[in-house]
């Protein structure tokens, strides 16, 4: 009489291969998931840190710019610095910047070292008036920032030169008593304004834009130094991630191709 088989049940060793599968997978899950929640939070620190330092910079004391000194060559050193600035508005020079309300009122600040600079005197809404600026020599403070970037989707629509298309420019119920551009380039106003031109403009303080009788203008601090290379450090992270995904399915895939042929072997 034969001996019953001792050889285990072939569905056991599926069973086996299975469960291995299963585990190789859920542990790539659960490291992608980690990593990638890793780089998120990396992420949200840089941002989180860029901000505070733009801040930090925009609230050191400002830097004044008196007397007949040209200020060109220091412009870009102090971008996200307050700057204070004596001089005389150049009312023919006002122009209104933006693609919807509230816009920016700009004037030109004939400074006492003979050059012209862009300042931000506040803002208005649709239906509000534009106030004229102060008359005489005037002292203002506020934030230096470089040129604007060019509004998405207007490239070579020739809009910057000539403001708001006839639609939008019409829609306003107030009268207009300045041009409108669609963003602060600082090479469209240097087509017009008196020169030398200093490269950058200046984005009054709340005090000084209630001053003129306008609510203040947002400034758009520039991000500090190191932005793309700590993006890059997050972006590391969701790539570790993606390996340790496919690396698990990889694996996974392994066992199943050797368990299908041990079974077949049996």
């Amino acid at each position: 009489m034969s001996e019953p088989s001792s050889r285990p049940a072939p569905h056991s060793g599926r069973f086996s291969v299975r469960l291995s599968q299963i585990l190789l997978i859920a542990t790539g899950i659960v490291l992608a998931v980690v990593m990638t929640g890793l780089g998120l939070w990396q992420m949200n620190v840089f941002e989180s840190q860029q901000a505070n330092t733009a801040q930090a910079r925009a609230g050191q004391p400002p830097v004044a710019w008196s007397g007949e000194t040209p200020r060109r060559e220091e412009a870009a050193d102090l971008y996200g610095r307050r700057v204070q600035v004596s001089g005389t508005y150049l009312k023919q020079t006002q122009v209104l910047v933006g693609t919807s309300y509230p816009l920016r009122v700009v004037t030109g600040l004939r400074t006492t070292s003979g050059e012209t600079i862009p300042v931000v005197r506040g803002q208005v809404s649709q239906t509000d008036s534009v106030s004229d600026p102060p008359a005489g020599e005037i002292t203002v403070t506020g934030v230096l920032l470089p040129s604007d970037a060019q509004p998405s989707g207007m490239e070579g629509s020739g809009t910057e030169g000539s403001g708001m298309g006839s639609s939008e420019a019409g829609s306003s119920s107030v009268h207009m008593p300045a041009a409108v551009l669609p963003a602060l380039r600082l090479e469209v106003l240097a087509q017009t304004w008196p020169e030398p031109l200093i490269p950058g403009y200046v984005t009054l303080s709340r005090q000084d834009a209630a001053r003129e009788r306008l609510p203040a203008a947002t400034a758009p601090l520039p991000q500090t130094d190191g932005g793309a290379r700590n993006r890059s450090y997050a972006l590391q992270w969701w790539a570790f991630a993606a390996f340790a995904l496919g690396m698990s399915i990889v694996f996974a895939r392994t066992v199943g191709t050797r368990g299908g042929g041990s079974d077949s072997a049996h």
